[in-house]
């Protein structure tokens, strides 16, 4: 992808990184910007004075370590004030900040620092220990590792002693911060396969995507200031760069920053103990929410939730019902990606949402579907019911740039339109509904079928917590449909309820799109964001009979 001139200068790419400035300029000095609870029960609060204080010393401390302007800091610090300081820290000193998920292992990571050419990363001293140690003589360009934690070893920095004798000063270069960018990995289910594993693609976008960043969220949830917003995304995804760190500080909000693993009761006690307004998690969360049951989500009560929403995955209907009965806010399904850098689809908020709807394109985004034949592009009638690929007119959208990938990789842009991957479904109404993706797709008896249509309706059955379809050779269809799924706890898998899912797919879907082959495992491949990788299903279906439950 070939990233596209940005509109702003550069003068208004610097000024849109200093929202903490703004935001104390603004009088909110003493208003609390990040409220931080320990996975051990610390509950700790930073002002936005605090905060820029923090994020001005380290960015003096990088630049004493010699980091120059568009070089790259990956971050590995998880859940912590720290990985909000250096963000904030990195991109005042003209940085690229990459976030990465803290449980990579020394393969991936080391891929990921050599693609990125890292040349400063803070890491836990868990992490370090585990990941880097072993890598870190592989990486020459890496030349200084920062380690937050306890056990500092001898060839690295305390995090925390640099940060406090650090100088705190207000100079800011524009000249640097110009350069100043965002560096994420996009997730194994996009990512092209090399030897059975997701090679890394890195999207970088520049100070430009803060705008689109704060202004959908007003648009997605209705953020105002003083807010308190809480993002369950680990670090290493966009969406916490977007949502759980850009969008509540420029608005003038709070960050709600839990370290702790965000289990369902850790969820419901949190959301009951802290004023949340606005709840944005994964699909996947709430899955398992939905699988605990009625009866403990009800013995909590929200303490101040208005809002809660969904990334990451295609939220099914029964889970949107799900919130308003048990919540009292039905859960809003919002769909991007990582190259698009904030949403891009949502739900109306003066309406309810409509359940298993991905919404419609928020304000000034041009969207459309489309089917390719080669390098050309067909349209139908925008006013019309459709399916195709969602595409979005680029010079809509943050300009970026893509690292690694590439050489395998689907062709993403044609005549100005980011192609991606989607198959969509408009319906006369003007809302989108997900069908799965374009590689996805099976071919069953003549029919292209979405696997998310399938797995829908199969996880509406109350014993299904989670449900994965492929498509899988067959001499009779082409294709045949098969599902892998989950149970939830109180249901036992066997032969009966497997009868009684079949029968429950052809009542709801018809016999030509129900699963010919229904198999139960214990866990599903997916990647760290809870996306189900599909290519993994398809080599465990081939592999043994013995699936994922040996």
């Amino acid at each position: 992808m070939v990233a596209q001139e940005s509109s702003k200068t550069h003068a208004e790419s610097v000024s849109s990184l200093l929202f903490l400035d703004a935001q104390c300029q603004e009088g909110r000095s003493d208003a609390i910007a990040l409220r931080w609870l320990g996975a051990a029960g610390q509950r700790c609060n930073a002002t936005y004075r605090n905060l820029l204080d923090q994020t001005v010393r380290c960015a003096t401390l990088l630049r004493q370590l010699g980091l120059k302007r568009g070089e790259t800091v990956a971050v590995m610090t998880g859940r912590r004030p720290e990985t909000i300081i250096a963000a904030l820290g990195i991109w005042r000193a003209g940085g690229v900040y990459c976030p990465l998920f803290t449980d990579l292992g020394p393969d991936p990571l080391q891929a990921r620092l050599a693609l990125g050419q890292a040349r400063i990363l803070l890491v836990g001293s868990d992490a370090y220990g585990r990941a880097v140690a072993a890598i870190r003589g592989s990486l020459p360009h890496l030349a200084h590792v920062l380690v937050l934690g306890e056990d500092i070893p001898s060839d690295c920095v305390n995090l925390r002693t640099a940060l406090a004798a650090a100088a705190s000063s207000t100079e800011v270069s524009a000249a640097d911060m110009a350069a100043a960018a965002m560096m994420h990995f996009t997730s194994g289910t996009t990512a092209p396969v090399a030897g059975g594993s997701a090679q890394p693609k890195a999207v970088i976008h520049d100070a430009t995507a803060v705008g689109r960043m704060t202004s959908t969220a007003r648009a997605a949830f209705g953020l105002t200031a003083g807010e308190m917003l809480w993002c369950t995304a680990e670090p290493g995804w966009i969406p916490h760069t977007a949502y759980g760190l850009v969008a509540p500080l420029a608005a003038g909000a709070t960050i709600l920053l839990d370290e702790a693993p965000t289990t369902p009761m850790r969820c419901l006690s949190v959301l009951e103990d802290e004023p949340v307004a606005i709840w944005y998690t994964g699909a996947t969360i709430i899955r398992n929410l939905i699988g605990g049951g009625v009866a403990p989500a009800r013995s909590f009560r929200p303490r101040a939730l208005r809002l809660a929403a969904t990334v990451g995955e295609p939220l099914s209907a029964d889970a949107v019902e799900w919130g308003q009965k048990v919540l009292g806010v039905p859960f809003r399904d919002t769909w991007w990606q990582t190259e698009i850098a904030s949403i891009a689809l949502a739900h109306d908020l003066s309406q309810p949402p409509l359940a298993g709807s991905m919404g419609k394109p928020l304000p000034g985004l041009h969207v459309a579907l489309v089917r390719r034949d080669g390098s050309h592009l067909s349209f139908g009638d925008e006013s019309a019911e459709a399916t195709g690929e969602l595409a979005l007119r680029i010079d809509c959208l943050s300009p970026w740039r893509s690292l690694g990938g590439e050489s395998s990789a689907p062709l993403q842009a044609i005549d100005g339109w980011h192609l991606t991957g989607d198959l969509v479904r408009r319906d006369v109404n003007g809302y989108y509904w997900f069908l799965g993706r374009i590689d996805d797709l099976i071919n069953s008896g003549g029919r292209r079928i979405g696997p998310f249509e399938v797995e829908a309706v199969l996880m509406s059955h109350p014993a299904v917590g989670q449900a994965g379809v492929v498509g899988v050779p067959d001499s009779r269809l082409n294709e045949k449909i098969v599902a892998f799924l989950v149970v939830n706890p109180g249901f036992e898998a066997g032969d009966a309820l497997r009868a009684e899912l079949h029968a429950f797919a052809r009542e709801h879907l018809g016999t030509p799109l129900s699963p010919q082959e229904i198999r139960f495992e214990r866990r599903l491949p997916s990647t760290t964001t809870g996306k189900i990788i599909r290519h993994r299903l398809r080599a465990l279906y081939f592999a043994d009979d013995t699936g994922l439950s040996s």
